[in-house]
């Protein structure tokens, strides 16, 4: 029982792990982003530099920014966005630290998938073959159950949360911009809420479908 126990314990963080993080990479993308700034309303966001330039951005320059911007904390790109046709970054020095540490921790996420998915075929593979299908049931009711409780306290109290989160993950405090910040702009709470949002429901579904088809194979066993 013990052993049972550890290995759906151990087969719950693979999931969360694997599928998480890969939920990430496949709904950060542009797409995504101009869903939910068409969704918000937005078509257009002015940028400020210093000491009175202004540029005007449509909702295509915002995805482009967007992409950009994820390409650098993704370790594609060199360098972030500058500001408009100018050789000026579009975020202050503030800004450009805190985006170094999300690519520090971006490239940190790539390792830990890999972990998620040496878990689940470990996992899998040093468990009897009879019961990898319970086992996989049980691992994904739980990463589910777990994750949708997270979604739920999210949708009541998001920003206490996200702000716990950079807590933890950004300790060096860098992650608190005034209401005027470039980055603020382009990343304003309704994106943070609603990539969240996907995610989450994304992977409750994704571990839905992974226990009813294990269920549905444990119940045939039986006949």
């Amino acid at each position: 029982m013990t052993a049972r126990v550890l290995r759906a314990a151990a087969l719950t963080i693979g999931f969360a792990l694997a599928g998480l993080l890969g939920l990430v990479a496949a709904l950060d993308g542009g797409d995504t982003y101009r869903d939910i700034a068409r969704s918000s309303g937005v078509s257009q966001a002015a940028f400020h530099a210093p000491p009175d330039l202004t540029w005007y951005v449509g909702l295509e320059g915002l995805v482009d920014l967007h992409q950009r911007t994820l390409g650098y904390v993704q370790g594609d790109r060199s360098e972030l966005p500058l500001f408009a046709t100018t050789a000026r970054p579009l975020f202050d020095d503030n800004e450009r630290s805190h985006m170094a540490d999300v690519r520090a921790v971006f490239q940190a996420t790539k390792v830990a998938f890999v972990v998620g998915l040496l878990i689940l075929f470990g996992v899998l593979r040093w468990t009897p073959r009879p019961l990898r299908v319970r086992l996989a049931r049980d691992a994904s009711v739980a990463a589910g159950i777990g994750v949708a409780v997270i979604a739920v306290a999210a949708a009541v109290a998001f920003d206490p949360l996200f702000l716990l989160f950079h807590e933890v993950f950004f300790p060096q405090g860098n992650f608190l911009f005034g209401p005027d910040s470039n980055l603020l702009i382009l990343y304003p709470d309704q994106y943070w809420y609603g990539v969240t949002l996907r995610i989450g429901v994304a992977f409750v579904a994704l571990m839905a479908v992974i226990g009813l088809a294990a269920t549905v194979t444990l119940r045939r066993a039986r006949r």
